[in-house]
């Protein structure tokens, strides 16, 4: 009985480690999908200042 019980627990750990590695790759995709939509964005929004600014000093006497 204590064998069986060993094999059943030896697989179950095993299985749980098999799923957790695309759980993790998943999570880090995530992650980095999030901080470089952060950047894209921060990125826009510099762009968009200054050519704004650009306008403003063009007309700007």
């Amino acid at each position: 009985m204590k064998r069986l019980f060993s094999v059943i627990l030896a697989f179950a750990i095993s299985a749980a480690s098999v799923q957790a590695g695309p759980v993790r790759t998943a999570r880090h995709v995530a992650k980095n999908t999030a901080i470089t939509a952060k950047n894209v964005a921060h990125s826009a929004v510099k762009g968009t200042r200054r050519a704004v600014h650009t306008v403003v000093d063009f007309f700007t006497p």
